[in-house]
């Protein structure tokens, strides 16, 4: 039987989850995620965990932060002026703004606590720091 290997265009079907139990993404009851094995398109670490890997099987794939969504930045969380933001954003704790940079860049952020004309904002990714627990099942290689 054929295993997954490097250049394979793999379907698998996964719940991702942190320590905690908190599931953090799913494709069941959905569409397979397909990717080229060796493309880069989803974590190193996802790719290496399901070489090997024949239809049907399914594996646990645990990756920690520096192989993931990385380690938390402390640099990553900063006091803005609400002026620099666009005059109808709602400046809530725990919604997602989007900031565009000096160089036009776009940065995803989480607000934090707001004050009288400052918000403090988190562009460190939600899961920084934690490990993913990924169940995969193949469901198909082609």
């Amino acid at each position: 039987m054929e295993e997954a290997k490097t250049g394979a265009r793999a379907r698998i079907h996964y719940t991702a989850k942190l320590h905690s139990g908190q599931v953090v993404g799913s494709s069941r009851g959905g569409q397979p995620l397909s990717f080229t094995i060796g493309k880069g398109k989803v974590f190193k670490a996802l790719e290496l965990g399901i070489r090997g890997m024949q239809v049907g099987q399914s594996r646990t794939i645990e990756i920690p932060p520096e192989q993931g969504y990385g380690e938390r930045k402390d640099d990553l969380v900063m006091v803005l002026k609400k002026s620099e933001f666009a005059e109808n954003i709602p400046f809530e704790v725990g919604r997602t703004i989007q900031y565009r940079s000096e160089t036009q860049e776009v940065i995803n952020f989480i607000i934090i606590d707001v004050g009288d004309d400052t918000v403090t904002v988190d562009a460190n990714h939600p899961f920084a720091g934690q490990t993913v627990i990924y169940d995969v099942h193949l469901v198909a290689l082609n």
